[in-house]
């Protein structure tokens, strides 16, 4: 066993440093302390303060150690080994997965894009939301002159909606400017003409409600998400019930862009958008599926809903879903600490993870890194867990901790870089929730917004996306391109309101074609006879009434666009179509 030097020292304590943040005003933003580096200079904390204090007592406990073949941690409780613990044991327990990983019984049966996006808002979620809205169309109906956009919706038309969000995301089109998308000159794509009006999708889009509006502001007092509360928490549970995770999760935070009004809206510097709404999500490492979500809310109102903002607390609410079931969870510095991992290994979970250097738990050796040389590991060891201090390039120091790993071992494919197999582990499985975060930027449905219940709606549809298309490929057994199963979607969401469009009666030609080919629907024969109606091949404009009508389809034509045949013709243009 090699030496260590150990000395006490005055570094915060976990608590100190994970302190719930105190409610903002409406427009400012809370600054968040999450920092997902790997990598921590020497300089990062002040761990070398009073190392010269009570040096007679640490030379009598270093003897003590030495004497029992262990050293103290700056804790002066946690004893750490320099020799792992016996490898030729069985397996631990909480390294016995349990659960094959895969959709769940419920979802055996979505074989087709749209039931499987269902899965996670179904009919009845579809249906509150057509309720909540028309209650506050209702209210903007009678205080408005100009009625025309302001009526109820159906839930047809909030699919339709939905389905051409995700077109929109499909064609990059998100933050474009809606009169650019909805122009006839040519330039637009003719789908977003087909489903609705610009006005209508406009209308819909600021005025859909999640929440009954009537009681809001009783809710409101005693919870901040109160607007998007039902909404959010039974996605979640659903994401939950579909599918069964792999053996390796990720935590970690997502940030949905956005610069409004909220009290609880986040400032992350190393984050693209730096301000937005966080979102602590839990993914599985492999496929990337969105297990657990918690929607980052400030400090909550004396209520059933107050909850604790630390670290700690976040990842073992995040985790209770998976708890006994012998999975991973890798995590960075910000939520990795040595009370963490002791509650989730009690529950037979593992946890990797980088973990910062202010840890009273850790060696103060861990941290000395001046006199080391560049790719060299040191490793020191408990019963159950391990800590490696890796030097990737001068003056830096990567520690990561790990109740999963308990050997010393060096991956051999890093070459002359000789990293620890438990690092090369954490840079397998550390990147679920960010390549979820990335898949939601590539097809990305936001709209800009000033509501922040919009931003969480938002998020939904982009997880529901990516959930329900994994779940797809378990399904039929075949890989898909994300594009092209959100087109899918969009077709299968949108068809019952293009067939409900195509019957309005005096739509002009173009755009009844375009809603007749988007949709794939055969003209219906018109079985109505009027003494006048409009020509079917006339603008509106022209008022071009007519009281004649096609002979075999009964369209009605105006002169212009009659063609006229004597009997003999006739018959033998019918005599030729039999042939």
């Amino acid at each position: 066993m090699g030496r260590f030097s150990f000395d006490s020292d005055d570094e915060l304590s976990e608590e100190e440093n994970l302190s719930d943040l105190d409610i903002m005003s409406d427009g400012e933003s809370e600054h968040s302390e999450h920092n997902s580096e790997t990598e921590q200079s020497a300089a990062d904390s002040d761990d070398d303060s009073d190392t010269d204090t009570d040096t007679n007592n640490n030379k009598s406990v270093k003897n003590k150690a030495v004497n029992t073949k262990y050293v103290l941690g700056k804790d002066k409780s946690t004893r750490w080994f320099s020799d792992p613990p016996n490898p030729k044991v069985r397996t631990q327990k909480h390294n016995i997965v349990t659960g094959l990983p895969g959709p769940t019984k419920l979802t055996k049966n979505s074989k087709t894009p749209k039931d499987c996006w269902n899965l996670f808002l179904p009919a009845e979620t579809i249906e509150q939301i057509v309720a909540h809205t028309n209650i506050f169309l209702e209210k903007l109906r009678s205080s408005k002159k100009n009625k025309t956009d302001i009526q109820p919706t159906s839930c047809v038309e909030i699919n339709a909606m939905i389905g051409l969000l995700y077109m929109l995301g499909v064609h990059k089109d998100s933050r474009v400017n809606l009169k650019e998308l909805w122009a006839t000159d040519g330039t637009a794509p003719d789908c977003y003409r087909a489903l609705m009006s610009i006005s209508r999708f406009c209308t819909l889009l600021s005025v859909l409600k999640f929440d009954d509006i009537n009681d809001r502001e009783e809710r409101k007092k005693v919870d901040n998400l109160a607007p998007i509360r039902e909404f959010s928490d039974s996605f979640i549970e659903r994401c939950q019930q579909n599918y069964t995770p792999g053996e390796y999760l990720t935590i970690d935070e997502m940030l949905q862009a956005f610069r409004g009004r909220c009290k609880f809206r986040q400032y992350i510097a190393n984050k693209p958008a730096r301000y937005g709404i966080k979102i602590y999500s839990m993914a599985d490492s492999k496929r990337f599926y969105t297990y657990n979500m918690e929607i980052y809310c400030g400090k909550q109102l004396p209520g059933p809903h107050v909850k604790s903002n630390s670290a700690i607390d976040v990842v073992k609410r995040l985790t209770a879903p998976i708890l006994n079931t012998g999975r991973n969870i890798t995590c960075d510095n910000y939520f990795t600490s040595v009370p963490l991992a002791n509650y989730l290994l009690k529950n037979k979970t593992t946890i990797v993870g980088t973990i910062r250097r202010n840890k009273r738990e850790l060696l103060r050796e861990l941290l000395e890194i001046k006199n080391r040389s560049i790719c060299s590991s040191k490793f020191v060891f408990t019963d159950n867990s391990m800590v490696v201090s890796y030097i990737p390039k001068k003056s830096k120091n990567v520690l990561m901790y790990s109740t999963m790993h308990n050997s010393a071992s060096i991956d051999n494919s890093t070459g002359e870089k000789m990293k620890p197999e438990i690092i090369t582990f954490y840079n397998k499985t550390k990147a679920g929730v960010d390549v979820v975060d990335q898949l939601q930027g590539d097809y990305n449905v936001a709209r800009d917004t000033r509501r922040w219940p919009m931003v969480v709606f938002y998020a939904i549809l982009n997880i529901a996306g990516i959930n329900s298309r994994i779940i797809y490929e378990e399904n039929v057994g075949k890989k898909i391109v994300r594009r092209e199963f959100l087109r899918q979607l969009f077709f299968q969401l949108v068809q019952p309101q293009l067939v409900l469009r195509s019957k309005l009666p005096n739509l002009k030609l173009e755009l009844r074609s375009a809603i007749l080919k988007i949709g794939n629907i055969k003209p219906e024969k018109q079985t109505h006879v009027s003494s006048r109606r409009l020509c079917c091949y006339c603008p509106r404009r022209a008022n071009s009434y007519t009281t004649k009508s096609c002979s075999s389809c009964n369209t009605p034509l105006c002169n212009q666009h009659t063609v006229r045949y004597c009997t003999d013709c006739d018959l033998n243009l019918i005599s030729k179509d039999d042939l």
